[in-house]
């Protein structure tokens, strides 16, 4: 978390990062650091102040209010904002923040977005096939997943060219993936690729490795 921190920014992050004296130290005038921070369900919540607000009609807000956290034997120094609101599925959120200038709902976006890079790593796990990564370096992480996502677009731009002819077999993406790799494809799915890369190639330049 303390490589994250950075007062230009803020700070966006799930609850395995809440800690109250974490937060305590962001507010704190020397560090000033702008937050929202999905908070634990089970931290107690200290004389609490709803805060004034206009709610427009479609708005997913259940509360917005300061409090202190904690327990007594471990509670916030500073009183923090606390917003709560339903997902897209209905799911009660809590988060906490320090950010006063801005209403609840842009507060409440801004950690539906954080989630949706949450959707696309769970995406990058069932989808891509890397099993391990071949190194740790950043420079080495980020070619290995462009090579995936490029073979991905690749195999997926194939496949849905090949299954809109009406002669073709239907199989499933997986299906085929593993029948491309394993360069057992039907005869007429090799046919159409070829016919489609031989196409691309005239248009492009040999981008795509020719099959069969």
């Amino acid at each position: 978390m303390n490589e994250f921190v950075d007062p230009q920014f803020i700070l966006v992050a799930d609850r395995a990062y809440f800690q109250i004296k974490r937060i305590d130290t962001f507010v704190k005038p020397e560090t000033n650091q702008p937050f929202v921070i999905r908070l634990k369900m089970n931290v107690a919540l200290y004389r609490k102040k709803s805060l004034r607000r206009w709610s427009p009609a479609d708005s997913n807000i259940l509360g917005d209010f300061t409090c202190k956290l904690g327990t007594p034997q471990a509670r916030s120094e500073s009183r923090h904002r606390i917003v709560e609101f339903t997902d897209m599925e209905g799911k009660v959120m809590r988060v906490v923040t320090h950010l006063y200038d801005v209403d609840a709902e842009t507060i409440a976006s801004m950690y539906q977005a954080r989630w949706a890079i949450e959707v696309f790593f769970r995406w990058i796990k069932q989808h891509l096939n890397i099993p391990t990564l071949f190194g740790t370096t950043g420079n080495a992480v980020f070619n290995q997943l462009y090579a995936a996502l490029l073979a991905y677009v690749v195999l997926k731009t194939l496949y849905e060219e090949g299954k809109q002819h009406p002669f073709i077999r239907s199989a499933s993406f997986v299906s085929f993936t593993r029948q491309f790799i394993e360069a057992q494809l039907p005869v007429e799915w090799e046919l159409i690729i070829q016919a489609f890369v031989k196409d691309y190639q005239q248009l492009y330049g040999n981008i795509l490795p020719e099959t069969g």
